[in-house]
């Protein structure tokens, strides 16, 4: 079984405004939310892939029911652990291409939801995948959580920044998937392109499975026991409409091509380009036109 767990979700409000000024009443062209934070993220570019997730998260009041209504519609599988604290609403502001994220910091974690979400990654066992996205609530146990994952025997793939990828990093996790300040962050120095090679290598012969590294609209690097590998993203003739979810989907697409015999590299590029293809989360049509650039 996948998991995703989000420690920190939200409802992602999406608001179209041709040319907002700043400090005056603008009006919205349009607007839809979404359920959002990045494991609830990779679950739904799971679902367009047609693989089965169940997505772990915190979530509370009204905004934590918006949030779940979006799972169902999504088709997603959930398992809640009810907060007193309110779900984070997290505004986008788009106009044209350009996307302003607002995103709000997630109410308090109190001590007994700490040892209920514990209680409940007890059941995990080593053919479980946990996918660890995003950032924690405030309050929240993470060292507990990778204490009970590793317990469990589970793989981790982790994608998340800080102290909470650094203890991800001792945790022998089966992938990590850092952007580049990330990774530069994690090694407490600016990495070149020339060095990200050697620097990925260091990493996994640290312990770490392998290393997927983002690098945005460039490509990215697949670092494994089997070597170093860059691919660039290739030119699919849409235009990039927006950046959100599409590390996350990445994840999604890196899952894919193992249990699909696919280059795992390949297809988490794709996906990730598809979705800075779409509006949301992309849908499989247009993942499966990205990719055949790669298998043409």
């Amino acid at each position: 079984m996948i998991y995703t767990l989000t420690l920190n979700p939200s409802v992602d409000h999406y608001v179209f405004v041709p040319s907002p000024v700043r400090g005056a009443t603008n009006r919205a062209e349009r607007s839809f939310w979404v359920p959002g934070g990045k494991g609830v993220n990779v679950s739904v570019a799971l679902i367009r892939l047609g693989i089965g997730s169940t997505a772990v998260l915190l979530c509370g009041g009204g905004a934590g029911r918006m949030l779940t209504g979006g799972l169902d519609r999504e088709g997603v599988k959930y398992e809640i652990i009810k907060t007193k604290a309110e779900t984070r609403i997290n505004t986008k502001i788009a106009d044209g291409s350009v996307i302003t994220e607002i995103n709000a910091p997630g109410g308090p974690v109190t001590r007994a939801e700490n040892g209920r979400l514990i209680k409940k990654l007890g059941g995990l066992c080593p053919d479980d995948t946990v996918v660890l996205s995003g950032s924690a609530a405030p309050g929240t146990d993470v060292f507990a959580v990778l204490t009970a994952i590793r317990a469990s025997g589970a793989r981790l793939i982790a994608d998340t920044s800080g102290e909470a990828l650094s203890a991800c990093v001792k945790a022998d996790p089966y992938l990590i998937k850092p952007n580049r300040a990330e990774l530069c962050a994690l090694t407490g120095r600016a990495v070149s392109d020339e060095e990200i090679p050697l620097v990925l290598r260091k990493i996994v012969s640290g312990g770490v499975g392998a290393v997927l590294l983002s690098d945005g609209e460039r490509g990215a690097y697949l670092c494994d026991k089997n070597g170093c590998r860059y691919l660039p993203v290739k030119d699919a003739g849409m235009a990039a409409v927006n950046a959100t979810g599409a590390g996350d989907s990445m994840i999604a697409g890196y899952i894919y091509g193992e249990q699909n015999g696919i280059d795992p590299l390949a297809c988490a590029v794709s996906a990730g380009s598809a979705t800075a293809y779409s509006e949301g989360i992309f849908d499989k049509a247009t993942f499966d036109l990205v990719l055949g650039l790669y298998n043409g």
